[in-house]
């Protein structure tokens, strides 16, 4: 498996986020309008804004839905490659960065045991480099 295919549960989370904004975003802007009376007379045609928005938020959750499968599908394959891995501690280090999303100083917390941020870095670096 390689970096780019181990990373892709961050950049879908970070994907999965951005969407999550826009239609925040856009729940906000459908909040925010009324209707104005201006005592003109109508243009031809019907424009049904409130409509629109409701079909582009109901686009945006499809979105999102699939993106949250996406991340299903990547982690399952992401674990079976790390439970391939015979030793312990680096299952734990490639669990921790790529199906956690931890920073390394997080998973050099979360492992303990005197290990620092570049030492986990490096024995995560130096399997991927070997395999």
């Amino acid at each position: 498996m390689t970096r780019e295919e181990l990373k892709q549960i961050y950049y879908l989370n970070k994907e999965v986020k951005m969407w999550q904004r826009e239609l925040e975003r856009l729940q906000c802007m459908s909040l925010i309008k009324g209707q104005q009376i201006t005592g003109m007379p109508h243009v031809p045609g019907v424009s049904d804004k409130v409509g629109d928005l409701a079909a582009t938020m109901a686009d945006i959750e499809a979105i999102i839905r699939g993106k949250l499968a996406e991340i299903q599908i990547q982690r399952r394959k992401i674990i079976e490659y790390i439970n391939s891995i015979d030793d312990s501690l680096l299952r734990q280090i490639m669990f921790l960065r790529n199906v956690s999303c931890m920073t390394w100083e997080q998973v050099a917390a979360s492992i303990g045991g005197g290990n620092t941020p570049d030492s986990v870095r490096k024995m995560y670096n130096r399997f991927l480099e070997k395999n």
